[in-house]
């Protein structure tokens, strides 16, 4: 393949990728570099409701189409049409899935690209005209997106875009942008069980941070996350210090909330991206998962995990148990130090 120029780069490109939020965000890579490379560029977005505000209103996405996750086959019946309508003369599945493989391809487009073989899954690679060259699947995340970027454009160079923030999430978050020192951002929940940290440890982490800190310290998290968030309300909801937003923040208002933080702390979750997206330091607690793949992408962030496994090795087996608050604190207190 010769190396790409803007003359030949479509003059629309769709991108699918459905969900969930960290992945969009990070995906969100792969249309700032086409946007760089050739700005001229119509970008289209297929997604799923809940990651929507990523991408609406974000000044590397021209059009979003909006396809329901429950129900998806006939909804996608009724918006095939609108999407086909669109004239785009490539689409990029990076999702990697069946569904999403079948989606992309049923867009008619010209140009279908998608991942190696083996990387993708559940037989989706088949469907693909185009793939990336091969690469090492426990990879980075932000960096098989750049695969794509290169691919598309001569550069991985990475650049993530988040969505503008609307008015009305300025204005909310506003009041945090003038408490001096900054506060600390601590997210219960993760939308994987064997990714949650137990209750109670959240708990004895904000106990530490309001005792050997002077900073504001807000706990936030999604409306399924009270039961994670009721101990540590319970123990410090008298705090001056202590503020409780869980289920009372939408993506946008969150993102506001972030542009004001001196610490993001919480689990492998969509947030974690976000806030390493945002520029903000992250403490990332990681049970299972592995951090070369999901872990917060940058300069600046920590992961804490019972065992790390090496470049190139076999993940160690490890749980969210392992993580202990202490430690955390311990590795908190060195963030804010730096």
């Amino acid at each position: 393949m010769h190396p790409p120029t803007p003359d030949t780069l479509p003059e629309r490109i769709l991108f699918v990728r459905l969900g969930a939020i960290g992945d969009v965000v990070n995906a969100l890579t792969v249309a700032a570099a086409v946007k760089d490379f050739r700005p001229a560029t119509q970008v289209g977005w297929l997604v799923h409701p809940l990651a929507a505000p990523l991408v609406q209103n974000n000044p590397v996405v021209d059009r979003v189409h909006l396809l329901p996750k429950t129900g998806w086959w006939r909804a996608w019946k009724a918006l095939r049409p609108e999407v086909r309508g669109a004239g785009y003369g490539l689409v990029v599945d990076l999702q990697r899935m069946l569904k999403s493989a079948f989606l992309a391809r049923s867009v008619g487009a010209p140009r279908l690209l998608g991942y190696d073989r083996a990387r993708a899954k559940e037989g989706a690679g088949w469907l693909y005209r185009e793939r990336i060259p091969g690469g090492p699947r426990h990879a980075h995340m932000v960096a098989q997106y750049a695969q794509f970027s290169a691919y598309l454009t001569g550069s991985d160079a990475v650049r993530h875009a988040l969505p503008n923030l609307s008015p009305d999430a300025i204005a909310w978050a506003a009041p945090w942008g003038s408490v001096a020192p900054p506060p600390i951002v601590v997210h219960v929940g993760a939308s994987k069980p064997e990714n949650r940290w137990s209750p109670t440890s959240y708990a004895e982490l904000v106990g530490g941070l309001l005792a050997e800190t002077d900073r504001p310290v807000i706990l936030t998290g999604g409306p399924g996350d009270r039961e994670d968030a009721q101990p540590t309300c319970e123990v410090h909801g008298g705090h001056v210090r202590f503020h409780d937003l869980v289920g009372q923040t939408d993506l946008l208002q969150l993102l506001a909330l972030l542009r004001h933080a001196r610490l993001w702390i919480g689990c492998d979750t969509g947030p974690m991206h976000l806030a390493a997206a945002s520029g903000v330091p992250v403490l990332a607690l990681f049970g299972p998962a592995d951090p070369r793949r999901t872990g917060p992408w940058g300069a600046g962030h920590r992961v804490l995990r019972a065992s790390l496994p090496e470049a190139e090795g076999p993940l160690p087996p490890a749980s969210m148990d392992q993580v202990s608050s202490l430690h955390t604190l311990e590795r908190a207190l060195e963030t804010l130090t730096n």
